[in-house]
């Protein structure tokens, strides 16, 4: 049996195979970040073709830290009925499914439109654009902080297996690692022990909301594609990765932080070849010399082969999809039958799309070419 599909105990939970499915963003909760029906379904369809971990798309836990106007909330206790329904459904075929929780802090661009307060690290930030920024005070700091564990509490109470915080991609744990956007000369910023306070007590605050075995993880952008010098290093990460794996993290996702032209670089292209197909692997294989937890590695990967030489060679313990499963939602189920060939994603990186409201639509836009193009033909026969 491939190393693929042989079972892994991550903290108290049990997954049947090391297939990861990243947290992706699909734009589907109400103005209320309650999630419907349609939510549930993709959910349970991946869960019944037997992708070993789900992780749920990002749910902010403060409104200020909203990114897009139709993204997942958890920062009321209204919303846990949905996800409840999510969960019941994800066991139900055998399944076993973690929430992403998530802070924007200067991309939340949903919060800002809707006239919430502009929260940044520092007032540096270049993203934070022409908008009136606020800086963060200690007393916001310390409420956001608290706003995590009282997320976790919902994720919890709503029946999922574990939380995953987010803090990669450029999101609010980013901005305080960063020196690149973090300029604070208080005790959030400067040291790396003092940029990292603020994921250190957002576990913290998870621990004291949730049951001692509930198990804590982290998306952990473990460097900066910046120019020299200017961001987060990939050796600050292992040291990062190191602390939160004794504080209690139990699973760590690598992927990156900040991204830029390096990052473009590295990732963008088709992935046909394999050195072009595992381009985290790098990174991975510096964070897991400084842990001991189960890692998972995103990045491009498409291929058996390539992901069953990351798992034999130990850089990591499971193989984390993103895109591939939103093009071919039964991928795992057919790799598991038997199917040898490598997901069909061409990495064209269109898979999401927003509209002028805030409002965001995640298809694969091969799929809907080959479907136009088949009307067309169809359409044009009839005639």
């Amino acid at each position: 049996m491939s190393i693929l599909f042989e079972p892994l105990t991550i903290g108290r939970m049990e997954i049947q195979n090391r297939f990861v499915r990243s947290a992706t963003y699909f734009g589907l909760a109400d103005a209320n970040g309650c999630i419907g029906d349609t939510s549930v379904q993709l959910m349970k369809a991946l869960a019944a073709n037997r992708v070993g971990l789900i992780m749920s798309g990002y749910a902010y836990v403060n409104r200020t830290g909203q990114v897009f106007a139709d993204m997942n909330g958890i920062d009321a206790d209204e919303q846990i009925p949905g996800y409840q329904r999510m969960t019941h459904a994800v066991h139900d075929e055998g399944g076993r499914i973690c929430m992403q929780i998530a802070h924007g802090g200067v991309a939340s661009t949903a919060a800002v439109a809707r006239g919430e307060r502009h929260l940044v690290v520092s007032a540096r930030d270049a993203r934070a654009g022409s908008s009136v920024k606020t800086v963060m005070s200690d007393a916001d700091i310390e409420s956001i902080i608290d706003d995590f564990g009282q997320a976790a509490r919902r994720v919890q109470e709503a029946g999922f297996d574990g939380v995953q915080i987010h803090g990669a991609h450029g999101y609010l744990v980013t901005q305080f690692l960063s020196p690149s956007s973090n300029r604070r000369d208080d005790r959030w910023g400067g040291s790396l022990q003092n940029r990292m306070r603020f994921v250190l007590e957002v576990v913290r605050a998870i621990q004291r909301n949730v049951t001692a075995d509930f198990p804590i993880m982290i998306k952990l952008g473990c460097r900066d594609y910046l120019d020299a010098g200017q961001g987060f290093t990939i050796e600050e990460g292992a040291e990062v990765a190191a602390a939160l794996e004794r504080e209690g993290v139990c699973f760590i996702e690598v992927s990156h932080g900040v991204g830029g032209r390096a990052f473009s670089k590295v990732s963008r292209g088709k992935e046909s070849k394999p050195i072009r197909e595992a381009y985290l692997v790098p990174d991975a294989e510096i964070i897991r010399q400084a842990t001991t937890v189960p890692l998972a590695v995103v990045g491009g990967m498409r291929s058996l082969p390539v992901m069953e030489s990351v798992l034999e060679a130990g850089t990591a313990d499971c193989i984390a999809l993103c895109r591939p499963l939103i093009r071919q939602p039964d991928l795992v189920q057919r790799w598991a039958e038997g199917y040898a060939q490598p997901a069909d994603c061409v990495s064209c990186f269109a898979c999401l799309k927003t509209d002028k409201d805030g409002n965001s639509d995640v298809q694969c836009r091969e799929i809907l070419k080959k479907q136009k193009k088949k009307k067309r033909k169809a359409v044009a026969g009839s005639h």
